[in-house]
Protein backbone atom coordinates (compact mmCIF):
# COMPACT_ATOMS: atom_id res chain seq x y z
CA UNK A 1 0.00 0.00 0.00
CA UNK A 2 2.74 2.19 -0.57
CA UNK A 3 2.62 5.24 -2.76
CA UNK A 4 5.97 6.06 -4.96
CA UNK A 5 5.84 9.67 -4.88
CA UNK A 6 9.29 11.48 -5.25
CA UNK A 7 10.53 15.23 -6.18
CA UNK A 8 12.30 13.88 -9.04
CA UNK A 9 11.24 11.61 -12.09
CA UNK A 10 13.16 8.08 -12.67
CA UNK A 11 14.00 7.31 -15.99
CA UNK A 12 12.53 3.99 -17.09
CA UNK A 13 14.47 0.89 -16.84
CA UNK A 14 16.26 0.37 -20.29
CA UNK A 15 16.85 -3.18 -21.88
CA UNK A 16 19.56 -4.01 -23.85
CA UNK A 17 18.28 -5.95 -26.79
CA UNK A 18 21.30 -8.20 -28.21
CA UNK A 19 20.68 -11.15 -30.62
CA UNK A 20 23.58 -13.20 -31.00
CA UNK A 21 24.52 -14.17 -34.66
CA UNK A 22 25.17 -18.01 -35.41
CA UNK A 23 28.93 -18.20 -36.15
CA UNK A 24 30.14 -21.37 -37.92
CA UNK A 25 33.95 -21.67 -37.23
CA UNK A 26 34.29 -23.95 -39.84
CA UNK A 27 32.57 -22.47 -42.52
CA UNK A 28 34.37 -19.33 -42.02
CA UNK A 29 37.75 -20.75 -41.91
CA UNK A 30 36.81 -23.25 -45.46
CA UNK A 31 35.73 -19.43 -46.71
CA UNK A 32 39.30 -18.07 -45.73
CA UNK A 33 40.83 -20.54 -47.16
CA UNK A 34 38.96 -20.64 -50.30
CA UNK A 35 39.77 -16.95 -50.76
CA UNK A 36 43.33 -16.92 -50.44
CA UNK A 37 43.50 -19.99 -53.07
CA UNK A 38 41.77 -17.74 -55.62
CA UNK A 39 44.26 -14.68 -54.77
CA UNK A 40 46.96 -17.04 -55.19
CA UNK A 41 45.87 -18.04 -58.47
CA UNK A 42 44.86 -15.13 -59.90
CA UNK A 43 48.62 -14.06 -59.43
CA UNK A 44 50.26 -16.88 -61.12
CA UNK A 45 51.45 -18.05 -64.56
CA UNK A 46 50.90 -20.99 -65.99
CA UNK A 47 54.13 -21.67 -67.17
CA UNK A 48 56.07 -20.57 -64.17
CA UNK A 49 58.45 -22.17 -62.56
CA UNK A 50 60.57 -21.11 -59.87
CA UNK A 51 64.13 -19.95 -59.99
CA UNK A 52 63.86 -20.24 -63.43
CA UNK A 53 64.33 -16.58 -64.69
CA UNK A 54 67.29 -16.12 -61.79
CA UNK A 55 69.15 -18.93 -63.28
CA UNK A 56 68.60 -17.26 -67.05
CA UNK A 57 69.80 -13.97 -65.88
CA UNK A 58 73.01 -15.43 -63.88
CA UNK A 59 73.93 -17.68 -66.67
CA UNK A 60 73.43 -14.67 -69.08
CA UNK A 61 75.77 -12.16 -66.88
CA UNK A 62 78.24 -14.92 -67.12
CA UNK A 63 78.24 -15.16 -70.47
CA UNK A 64 78.04 -11.30 -70.76
CA UNK A 65 81.24 -10.65 -69.34
CA UNK A 66 82.76 -13.48 -71.20
CA UNK A 67 81.75 -12.30 -74.37
CA UNK A 68 82.84 -8.01 -73.57
CA UNK A 69 86.76 -8.52 -73.56
CA UNK A 70 87.24 -4.31 -73.91
CA UNK A 71 85.86 -4.68 -69.80
CA UNK A 72 88.75 -6.50 -68.55
CA UNK A 73 90.94 -4.27 -70.09
CA UNK A 74 89.63 -1.80 -68.89
CA UNK A 75 89.54 -3.28 -65.11
CA UNK A 76 93.40 -4.36 -65.69
CA UNK A 77 94.43 -0.93 -66.77
CA UNK A 78 92.05 0.89 -63.48
CA UNK A 79 94.43 -1.45 -61.27
CA UNK A 80 97.56 -0.83 -62.43
CA UNK A 81 96.70 3.26 -62.28
CA UNK A 82 95.20 1.91 -58.67
CA UNK A 83 98.58 0.30 -57.81
CA UNK A 84 100.93 2.90 -59.27
CA UNK A 85 99.19 5.57 -57.43
CA UNK A 86 99.47 3.20 -54.40
CA UNK A 87 103.17 3.45 -54.59
CA UNK A 88 103.67 6.81 -55.27
CA UNK A 89 101.93 7.40 -51.83
CA UNK A 90 103.58 4.66 -49.89
CA UNK A 91 107.11 6.48 -51.30
CA UNK A 92 106.18 9.40 -50.29
CA UNK A 93 104.71 8.68 -46.65
CA UNK A 94 107.92 6.44 -45.75
CA UNK A 95 110.08 9.41 -47.10
CA UNK A 96 108.20 11.85 -44.55
CA UNK A 97 108.52 9.04 -41.72
CA UNK A 98 112.20 8.33 -42.79
CA UNK A 99 112.86 11.95 -42.15
CA UNK A 100 111.11 12.59 -39.37
CA UNK A 101 112.69 9.51 -37.92
CA UNK A 102 115.93 10.72 -38.93
CA UNK A 103 115.60 14.17 -37.27
CA UNK A 104 114.39 12.19 -34.06
CA UNK A 105 117.76 10.30 -33.35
Amino acid sequence: MGFNFSLFSLPKHRAFNYQPLYFDEKKEKMEERFSRLHEEEKGKDPGYIPGRLLRGKLRKAVYHNRRSPGSVMLNRIIILVFLVVLLVAAYYLSKSLGLFFASMG
